[in-house]
C-alpha cells in the first residue's frame, strides 16, 4: 500500500479494543468512543503483528492497492482519499558516475566526454539502497520523485543504456519492498550539463550544430565545471542560462523549430520533430522496460520546462521581473553576436536591493572571436533573418521575430501552440505502454497550469508544478521577519502589498501563492489532483550559520512555513532532496546547491549491504545523517475515509488536527461505479502517520469526534474507524492529538 509502514493495512476489531486502556476523552460525547494503546496493554498476539517503524525488514505482499483519482484527489482501490508525501531522488542524479567524476566543482578532459558516460549508481548503489529506502519510509514519505536525465538514457544518438536501465529496475524492486512508490523525472536544468544545467545528452547540441567547448569564451553559457574562477559570483549564476544563446537556442529548436528554424535539417530531417522523437522514444523505452513494476505510477513530461526564445516581445533586452540577470548577461543580440564570433562588451550585475541586482561594470567577452558553431555554420538565427550585420555592426532585422508565426504572423503561444501539443504526444506515447500510468504535467516554475481545452489529452493527467520562495533562494536569507511575494511581484503587484512581516506573515504569504498554484491547475486541467513535485528551502542559507554553529532553527521555522502551506492547500508534495553526496562544502554537488534534507558525510553508522539480517535492529538509528527532521518529519493523514477539510500541524506545540467529511451515499455510489471497493472493511479506516521522532518519549492526548482509533508506536501509525451508520448527513469527523503534558523536547533536530 502507498502509504503505510505495515506489511498490510491493520484490521481493527471491536474485541481489540476492549483490550486496550482509554487515555483520551472525545471532543464531544456523542457516538465516540476514545482509545489509545500501550504497550503494556498489548497482548503477545497482537505484539508480535507490528513492526516496529525504525525496524527496516521490507514489507512481504506489496502493493494490495495501487493509486488511482477521483476528481481532484488520489485514492487507494477502496476509494480512500491519500494525501502523499515524498521527496525528490536525488540532486546529484543530474550528473554522471563515469568516466567524469560527477560533480560541478570537477574538472578534466572526461567532462567533454559526453557518449561513454553513466549514470548507474545514481541515487546510489543498489548495495546501499535498503538502508535509504528503509530511512525515507521511517520518515513517513511514501513517494519518490525519481530523477532520470535524457542523457542517462541516451548518451549515444539511438543506443539506449540497458546497463543503467537494469540497475534502475533492480533499484525499483527493492523500493517496492519498503512500500515506496514512484514516478519517473526526465530531468533538465537549462537544457543539458554541458551549457550549466543537466538533462540532455552531448549530441543534441551537435545536430543542431552548436560546439559545447566553445560555450565558455563565447559567453553562449556558464558552466560551472569550466567558468568558476576565484572571485566569480557564489552560485545561482546556472539559472542565467535561461537567457543565453546555447540554452535558449536548443529550447526554441525543441518546442518549435519547424516554425522559427525550418531551414535547419540535419540528415534531411527536421530538428524539432528529431529532437522530440528522440526524447519521447527514449522514455518510452524506458516506460516499457519498467512496465511490469507496479510501484512506478507514472512519468513526468519534463523537469522546468522552458520556452526558450519563444513568446519573447523585444530581443533588445530580457525582462528582468521574468529572468535573473545576474553575472555576465549580454542581451539576445549580443549572444547572437558573440556566438557568431564578434566580440561584445557586456554588463556584469551583482546582487542587490531592493532589485535582485544591478549592473556593476562591463567587459569584453570573445576577444579570441571564435564561434560557437560548429566548422563553417554561421549563427542559425542570422541564417532566419532574426539578426544581420550592417555598417559592420550587429543589428536586429526582426525584434519581434519569435513573438510570431514567420510566415501567418499571427502572435504565438508557448504554453498552447508548443508545450501543450507535445504533452499530448508525450502522454500518449507513455500510456500506449501502460494506460494506467499518469502523465504529470508541469508549468514554468512558480507558474500556473497551462491551459488544456476539450480537444487536449486528459487520461490519467496530474498537475506537478513547483514553488520554491525564489527570493530567499537567490539571496539564501531568511529569518522570518519580513518575505514577499515574488509570484505577486511577477504578476505586476507592488512591493507594499507583496511584502509580508513575521513568522505568521510567512506562512500567509506562502500559503496564498500554493492555493493561486493549486487553483490555477483546478481551473485550467479540469478536477485533477495537484501534486507539487518540488518544493524545498537551501540549507546554507545566513552565510552558513548552522554549519559554523550547530543552530538550524531559522532553517526548520522556514521549512515548517512551506510544509505548512502545502499542508493547509490539502497538496500532495515531493520535498527537494534527499541526496546521499552531500556535504557541507559542496552541498548536493550540482551547481553550489544546498538543499538535502540528508547528508551523508555526517553519518558515522557503517553502510549495510543487507539490513534484513541486523540484529538487534535497535542499533540503527535511522534518523542520523538527518537534518531539519524537527520541520520534515509531521503527522499528516495519509489515507482518509472521506474528503479532508484540514490537516495541519502546529510543530510548536506538537499539535496535529485533520477534520474530513466522511463520503456520503452519492459520493460513494459514483465511486462504486468506477470499481472503487467502498464497501471493504478499510473503506472506513483513517490512517496518520505520527513520527516517534517528535513523539517517541511523550504521552499523548488523543481526541476524536466520532469512532474509534487505535495508536501503535511501534508502527508510527494512528488508525480512526467509525461506523457509516452512525454518521448524520453533512456530519464532519474532527481526529486531534497533542502532547498530554507539557515538558517535551522540541529540540531533536540532528546536528550537522
Amino acid at each position: 500500500m502507498v502509504t503505510d509502514n505495515l506489511t498490510e493495512p491493520t484490521i481493527l476489531h471491536h474485541e481489540t479494543f476492549e483490550r486496550v486502556k482509554t487515555l483520551s476523552t472525545p471532543l464531544t460525547a456523542s457516538n465516540a468512543t476514545s482509545l489509545t494503546s500501550v504497550d503494556k496493554t498489548i497482548s503477545d498476539e497482537d505484539r508480535s503483528t507490528i513492526t516496529a517503524a525504525t525496524t527496516p525488514t521490507p514489507t512481504k505482499d506489496i502493493f494490495s492497492s495501487k493509486i488511482r483519482h477521483y476528481g481532484q484527489w488520489f485514492k487507494d482501490d477502496m476509494g480512500r482519499t491519500l494525501l502523499i508525501r515524498g521527496v525528490n531522488v536525488c540532486g546529484s542524479s543530474k550528473l554522471p558516475t563515469r568516466p567524469y567524476p560527477g560533480s560541478t566543482h570537477l574538472y578534466d578532459d572526461t567532462f567533454w566526454d559526453h557518449t561513454n558516460v553513466s549514470f548507474v549508481n545514481r541515487p546510489f548503489p543498489l548495495n546501499e539502497a535498503r538502508s535509504h529506502f528503509a530511512r525515507l519510509k521511517s520518515w513517513g514519505f511514501t513517494m519518490i520523485r525519481l530523477l532520470v536525465p535524457w542523457e542517462a538514457l541516451e548518451a549515444k544518438r539511438g543506443c539506449y543504456d540497458e546497463e543503467y536501465i537494469d540497475y534502475l529496475r533492480q533499484l525499483l524492486i527493492i523500493m517496492a519492498e519498503y512500500d515506496i512508490q514512484c514516478f519517473i523525472d526526465p530531468h533538465q536544468d537549462t537544457w543539458s550539463r554541458f551549457c550549466g544545467g543537466s538533462g540532455a545528452p552531448g549530441w543534441t547540441f551537435e545536430i543542431a550544430g552548436l560546439d559545447i567547448k566553445s560555450f565558455k569564451e563565447t559567453g553562449a553559457a556558464y558552466v560551472h565545471n569550466t567558468n568558476a574562477i576565484p572571485g566569480d559570483p557564489l552560485p545561482m549564476v546556472w539559472p542565467t542560462n535561461y537567457t543565453k544563446l546555447a540554452c535558449c537556442t536548443m529550447f526554441t529548436l525543441f518546442w518549435a523549430g519547424d516554425v522559427f528554424a525550418p531551414k535547419h535539417k540535419f540528415e534531411g530531417q527536421s530538428i524539432q520533430q528529431l529532437l522530440q522523437s528522440s526524447f519521447i522514444n527514449a522514455f518510452q523505452h524506458l516506460a516499457q522496460r519498467l512496465q511490469d513494476l507496479d510501484n512506478v505510477i507514472g512519468f513526468e513530461v519534463m523537469n522546468e520546462p522552458a520556452p526558450g526564445y519563444i513568446g519573447l516581445s523585444t530581443l533588445k533586452e530580457f525582462d528582468p521581473i521574468v529572468n535573473l540577470i545576474f553575472g555576465d548577461a549580454p542581451t539576445p543580440l549580443q549572444c547572437f553576436a558573440l556566438g557568431d564570433g564578434i566580440p561584445q562588451k557586456v554588463g556584469v550585475y551583482i546582487k542587490s536591493w531592493p532589485f535582485p541586482t544591478k549592473k556593476s561594470h562591463s567587459r569584453v567577452i570573445n576577444a579570441s572571436k571564435t564561434s560557437a558553431w560548429l566548422g563553417d555554420q554561421t549563427c542559425i538565427w542570422k541564417q532566419h533573418g532574426v539578426w544581420g550585420i550592417r555598417n559592420d555592426k550587429p543589428v536586429l532585422l526582426a525584434t519581434d521575430y519569435f513573438s510570431k508565426h514567420p510566415e501567418t504572423g499571427n502572435k504565438v503561444d508557448f504554453y498552447q501552440d508548443f508545450y501543450v501539443p507535445f504533452v499530448n504526444t508525450y502522454a500518449k506515447a507513455i500510456q500506449a505502454v501502460k494506460p494506467s500510468l499518469y502523465c504529470f504535467v508541469e508549468p514554468l516554475a512558480n507558474e500556473k497550469s497551462p491551459v488544456f481545452t476539450e480537444k487536449d489529452h486528459h487520461h490519467n493527467m496530474i498537475f506537478a508544478p513547483h514553488w520554491y520562495d525564489l527570493n530567499c533562494v537567490f539571496y539564501k536569507k531568511f529569518d522570518g521577519k519580513i518575505t514577499h511575494d515574488v509570484q505577486a511581484l511577477q504578476n505586476g503587484g507592488n512591493v507594499i502589498s507583496a511584502t509580508y512581516f513575521g513568522q505568521k506573515g510567512v506562512k500567509r504569504n506562502y500559503t496564498k501563492q500554493i492555493m493561486n498554484i493549486k487553483q490555477s491547475g483546478l481551473d485550467n486541467m479540469g478536477k485533477t489532483p495537484t501534486l507539487f513535485g518540488e518544493v524545498g528551502i537551501p540549507m546554507d542559507i545566513n552565510d552558513r550559520y548552522a554549519f559554523k554553529t550547530g543552530d538550524y532553527s531559522q532553517q526548520i521555522r522556514f521549512l515548517d512555513a512551506v510544509i505548512y502551506s502545502l499542508e493547509v492547500n490539502l497538496v500532495n508534495f515531493t520535498l527537494w532532496n534527499y541526496d546521499v553526496n552531500n556535504d557541507h562544502e559542496y552541498g548536493d554537488h550540482w551547481n553550489g546547491e544546498n538543499f538535502s534534507i540528508y547528508s551523508s558525510k555526517h553519518k558515522t553508522t557503517p553502510t549495510l549491504e543487507n539490513l534484513t539480517n541486523l540484529d538487534p535492529v535497535e542499533d540503527i538509528d535511522l534518523d542520523e545523517g538527518g537534518r531539519v527532521l524537527d520541520a520534515a518529519l509531521r503527522p499528516y493523514a495519509s489515507k482518509i475515509a472521506g474528503i479532508p477539510e484540514t490537516s495541519r500541524f502546529d510543530m510548536h506545540q506538537l499539535q496535529y488536527t485533520l477534520i474530513f467529511r466522511p463520503f456520503d451515499d452519492q459520493y460513494i455510489q459514483e465511486t462504486q461505479q468506477l470499481g472503487f471497493d467502498t464497501s471493504n472493511i478499510l473503506a472506513s479506516q483513517t490512517e496518520i502517520y505520527i513520527p516517534n521522532y517528535h513523539y517517541q518519549d511523550i504521552e499523548l492526548d488523543i481526541q476524536v469526534s466520532h469512532g474509534q482509533y487505535e495508536h501503535i508506536p511501534e508502527k508510527q501509525l494512528l488508525y480512526h474507524r467509525f461506523n457509516r451508520d452512525d454518521i448524520e448527513k453533512d456530519q464532519i469527523i474532527t481526529i486531534q492529538l497533542k502532547p498530554r503534558t507539557t515538558n517535551k523536547n522540541q529540540a531533536k533536530c540532528i546536528i550537522m
